[in-house]
């Protein structure tokens, strides 16, 4: 159940209301819940093609990389950055709030805050096939089509906004955070797949980010902490091979070659970076 006026109409930006399966606007504007249980609020003149996002080798390739505990890793160091907000204690008028932007199928939705009953979770993804596959497995989460530039969300309505490897509009971000909350901004780190790089590339050229600055350069906002995990795995067969194609490189490897790759010892990079918006600037 969605909570009351946290989803805003994409056409007018007025206040959605549920009646039945239905939400619609004061403007009447009305979309329906789709048979998987996801709300498509992704309005034509916001997509780019016709199906945007990832597509659904690289949506199948992900779960089942993800389903394999591989990352879980970098999801452990993400709860421990979640205690920089102390969120879980409001009054039981309040209803805390996680919006996942760019969830893709929800993995990181439907596995972090699982034991708080108190706090609703959102994703939100451009990619339908992502967000079908979300709203298939995962009954306590709301999973929306939307795009993370435009966020049909109502604003000072996350507590927490949590964003891996996905792109993110810094001003949506913020408008749609509570005073207090806080950004969750996961990266690839320098070296992150650097083996599988160095196997269609003649030179590794190491990941580099922009993103650290722009959220330095908010004036509301503080970065409160970074945290850097590396891990080297090996990785075999099918776990290597679903590893390589939830990314680009997959297009990097001529025909068959991916298929003869057998195992590899891989490094898996992030970076974490938590920061905060500032509650007396959002009051002022």
């Amino acid at each position: 159940m969605l909570v009351k006026q946290l989803l805003i109409c994409p056409n007018c930006k007025s206040t959605l209301s549920q009646v039945g399966k239905t939400y619609k606007c004061e403007n009447q504007h009305s979309f329906d819940v789709s048979k998987e249980g996801y709300l498509n609020l992704l309005i034509a003149n916001k997509k780019s093609k016709t199906n945007p996002g990832d597509n659904k080798l690289m949506m199948d390739a992900r779960d089942a990389f993800l389903s394999e505990g591989h990352y879980d890793f970098l999801m452990e160091k993400i709860e421990v950055s979640m205690d920089y907000l102390d969120t879980f204690n409001l009054p039981d008028s309040e209803t805390s709030c996680m919006l996942d932007i760019g969830c893709g199928s929800g993995y990181y939705t439907r596995n972090l805050l699982d034991g708080y009953s108190d706090v609703h979770r959102i994703g939100i993804d451009i990619s339908k096939q992502g967000v079908a596959k979300a709203s298939k497995r995962d009954k306590e989460s709301t999973y929306i089509v939307g795009s993370v530039f435009d966020l049909p969300i109502a604003g000072d309505s996350a507590d927490i906004i949590l964003n891996i490897f996905s792109p993110i509009s810094l001003t949506e971000a913020t408008r749609v955070l509570k005073p207090g909350g806080i950004i969750i901004k996961v990266i690839p780190g320098s070296d992150h797949m650097k083996e599988v790089a160095e196997l269609v590339y003649k030179t590794f050229k190491p990941h580099v980010s922009s993103i650290e600055m722009k959220l330095s350069s908010v004036e509301e906002l503080e970065v409160i902490n970074i945290i850097d995990i590396d891990k080297v795995t090996d990785l075999h067969a099918a776990d290597l091979h679903n590893c390589i194609r939830m990314t680009p490189y997959l297009y990097k490897f001529r025909e068959g070659a991916l298929e003869k790759l057998s195992k590899l010892s891989l490094t898996l990079s992030f970076k974490v970076i938590v920061a905060q918006y500032n509650r007396s600037a959002k009051l002022s």
